[in-house]
């Protein structure tokens, strides 16, 4: 049997403190936007709200162990609030009726809807999804004691995935480590390094074209902000353009190997560097950047991007009250150290060492991913 999540589910919406309200982001109140959810536990907060901000403003306060789904910008994304908290405009909380449907079975259930959301999403410059949208999907409703099973069927392949996740995370932070010992934190320049704006040390700094392409079946990819991760790329949800796209997209300059993709909104500062193997174009919200190779290796600019842009250090940049973004402008004006390129060379072979172990959990992560991918379709179709 099939029913209507407004039928079983309460909806809750966020909304965004106005200026108005003296030092609204200086209380203790977890407050998140869509950007903050990319993992199915929401556990940390770019943002700290007041008191008096949510009793002034739309937005509400859930208690962990509320879904929350994401319904502008970085449309259909799904995660569980780990912690009480206040949300933005971009995510619509649901509760569902705890005799008819379980919690974590919706949220598995959600997280397949994608395709669906996109189709439905409308908007010239932020895409959207409506509360009516949500209202009218059908969800399978079985028993709760077979929702529970087929979730706990699920959680346990994501858990597997996300353990595979965390050892390339580990690989990463290791990758981090060696470049703050080889040349010391950016930020503060420790070992006295000449410095340069980004713009004077890179061939190309080219932002995207600000349209939503037509997407093909099949073609040529079309990079997305959910492509990226902390230095690597993410390929579960892959998009496709035509050639005649592609070339049109690609006017500002085409995407060679060792150039860095950046995301600038959404997931803001989450970068990886382009590969031999690779033939693709720029979505909305990135940014491409080709360091001058006769004086910056990618490696070493791409893990300096990832320092400087991380979240405790990125609001000095950031732009927009609501939909916060990187101005491109004041990426161009980033200053980077320029330590001796023989120094940056060296490094580059050690992350070339760590990014062999890497391919060895990707390969594994890809395997259960599609191992995870299977198990969600036949969930939904009473397989399990």
């Amino acid at each position: 049997m099939n029913v209507q999540l407004g039928d079983v589910c309460h909806f809750l919406n966020g909304g965004t403190p106005s200026k108005s309200i003296p030092s609204y982001f200086e209380g203790d109140v977890p407050w998140i936007t869509g950007a903050d959810i990319s993992e199915p536990v929401v556990r940390f907060a770019r943002s700290f709200i007041t008191e008096e901000a949510i009793s002034k403003s739309a937005t509400n306060r859930v208690p962990a162990g509320t879904i929350l789904l994401v319904t502008r910008t970085s449309v259909g994304k799904a995660a569980i609030s780990g912690m009480e908290l206040c949300f933005s405009q971009d995510i619509t909380a649901l509760k569902p009726d705890p005799h008819k449907l379980d919690t974590a079975y919706l949220l598995q259930f959600l997280r397949i809807q994608g395709s669906h959301f996109d189709q439905q999403a409308r908007g010239a410059t932020i895409k959207g999804i409506t509360r009516d949208v949500i209202e009218r999907l059908e969800i399978p409703l079985p028993p709760i004691a077979q929702q529970k099973r087929i979730a706990a069927i699920l959680d346990k392949a994501e858990e597997l995935r996300g353990l595979r996740r965390q050892a390339l995370e580990a690989l990463d932070a290791i990758a981090q480590s060696i470049f703050l010992e080889m040349f010391g934190d950016p930020v503060t320049n420790p070992k006295g390094w000449q410095t340069s704006h980004l713009r004077k040390v890179c061939d190309e700094i080219n932002d995207c074209p600000h349209s939503t392409p037509t997407w093909t079946e099949h073609g040529v990819v079309c990079l997305r902000t959910s492509n990226l991760t902390e230095g690597s790329w993410h390929w579960e949800d892959t998009r496709f353009v035509s050639m005649e796209t592609y070339h049109e997209r690609s006017k500002r300059g085409y995407i060679l190997a060792g150039d860095i993709i950046l995301s600038r909104e959404g997931t803001v500062g989450v970068a990886a560097i382009v590969t031999l193997e690779m033939k693709v174009c720029m979505g909305q919200r990135l940014v491409q950047l080709r360091p001058s190779a006769s004086i910056l290796t990618s490696e070493f600019t791409l893990q300096h991007l990832l320092y400087v842009l991380a979240p405790t250090r990125l609001s000095r940049l950031m732009v927009g009250s609501t939909s916060q973004h990187l101005n491109v402008k004041e990426l161009k004006d980033l200053r980077i150290p320029l330590p001796p390129l023989p120094l940056q060379q060296e490094f580059t072979r050690r992350v070339e060492a760590i990014e062999q172990l890497k391919t060895t959990h990707r390969e594994s992560l890809t395997q259960l991913n599609a191992l995870f991918a299977s198990l969600q379709h036949r969930a939904f179709r009473g397989e399990l």
